[in-house]
Parts: structure tokens; C-alpha cells; sequence
């Protein structure tokens, strides 16, 4: 699920998405958020939006665990949410500081660096099949690159905003075609829903 600007901007001129996003938007997100059994998401995405605790777990794809403790994530959290998981390499955990494995679960999702099949076969072997994926661009592109995306969720909110922060990071898709289901409008804002197909799947 991700929301971008007219001119392909995925955040406002504050650096952060919350402001090119409607209310219909915010309301589409919190009952995606409600639907799903963990909210996957980058750590990029999570320090530069300041994340904070959530009744749904948070699975973070991060290679480096550049995860300070002053994060609101950390600091706002308490009993009654759930610990989040950072889904890493076996060698950010091997030299990760003493106090981070305390604050969150850490899950090594491949040697280097992340693998996103082994990710989400991590998530699924816990029992959450429903991920929710936030972005950012990093994440949705090592997705897409995996073919490990299933749908995507598209706001398009009707600002120019003139920034260069894009939906995918630098890459190339052989194959792949997205098929639409499903196009709202609310406020100005236009709503995308796509299922991800190969080319493979469209010519059987």
C-alpha cells in the first residue's frame, strides 16, 4: 500500500508521505492495517515516518539494524503491544549491540542480506500469512525483483509536489505485469487496486 503525488512523488515537501495523504486515504489505511496479521515494512520508511507501537505486529526489513532506542516505535511501547521484528542478515545480528535484541525480535533472513522469500517464509512459519507491506521504495522494489508481490495498493493524491523520492528505487522487471481490479475516487484522490501477474501466468 503506498500513496504518491501527481508527479510521482511518494512524500510531500516535508519528507514524509502523511502529507500528501486525504482522510479517505488515512481511512483506507487503517482498515488495511485492521485486515492484515503483521505490517511489513522498511527502516528507512520507519525512522523517517517515526513509527510508533501498533496492536498489529511490525516485521522491519532493515540490513544494517540502523534502529536507534529514542525511535517512538521503542520508546512509546508498552504491555499491551505486541514486540516487533526486525527481519535482518545473520551478520547484522552478529554484530548487533547488546541492548537491540532486548527492544525487538530479531529474525535473520539470510547471510549478507535480506532475502524477501526467506522474509516472508519467516512471517508465515509465525502464522502470518496476511502481511500488510508499507514501503518504502527499497522494500517494494526488492519485492517486486523477488516476484513476491501479490497485489499492490495505489493512492493517487491530486498535489504536485517536485520532490525526487519515487515509488521504486533504480531497477529493471522482466515479465512482469500488474492487471487492474478495481479504481475509486474520493476527494480528489484516485484509489488503484492491481493484482501483480508474470508474463508466464498471462499467456497459460
Amino acid at each position: 500500500n503506498m500513496v504518491m503525488s501527481l508527479d510521482g512523488s511518494i512524500v510531500g515537501a516535508d519528507g514524509v508521505s502523511k502529507s500528501i495523504s486525504s482522510p479517505a486515504d488515512h481511512a483506507l489505511f487503517g482498515q488495511l492495517r485492521r485486515a492484515a496479521e503483521v505490517i511489513l515494512v522498511g527502516a528507512s520508511t520507519v525512522r523517517t515516518e517515526n513509527y510508533r507501537p501498533a496492536p498489529i505486529p511490525l516485521a522491519i526489513v532493515s540490513n544494517t539494524l540502523n534502529l536507534p532506542a529514542n525511535l517512538a516505535l521503542f520508546a512509546e511501547a508498552s504491555g499491551q503491544t505486541p514486540k516487533s521484528m526486525v527481519l535482518t542478515s545473520q551478520v547484522a545480528i552478529d554484530a548487533a549491540p547488546s541492548d537491540l535484541a532486548g527492544r525487538i525480535d530479531l529474525i535473520a533472513c539470510g547471510a549478507q542480506k535480506v532475502d524477501p522469500r526467506t522474509a516472508i517464509d519467516a512471517l508465515a512459519t509465525r502464522g502470518l500469512m496476511r502481511i500488510h507491506c508499507e514501503g518504502g521504495p527499497t522494500l517494494l522494489t526488492a519485492l517486486l525483483e523477488a516476484n513476491a508481490l501479490d497485489e499492490l495498493l495505489l493512492t493517487v493524491s491530486p498535489v504536485f509536489v517536485g520532490t525526487a523520492a519515487r515509488l521504486l528505487s533504480a531497477s529493471q522487471f522482466s515479465g512482469l505485469t500488474l492487471q487492474p481490479k478495481q479504481v475509486l475516487t474520493s476527494d480528489g484522490s484516485i484509489f488503484l487496486r492491481y493484482l501483480v501477474t508474470s508474463e508466464r501466468e498471462l499467456n497459460s
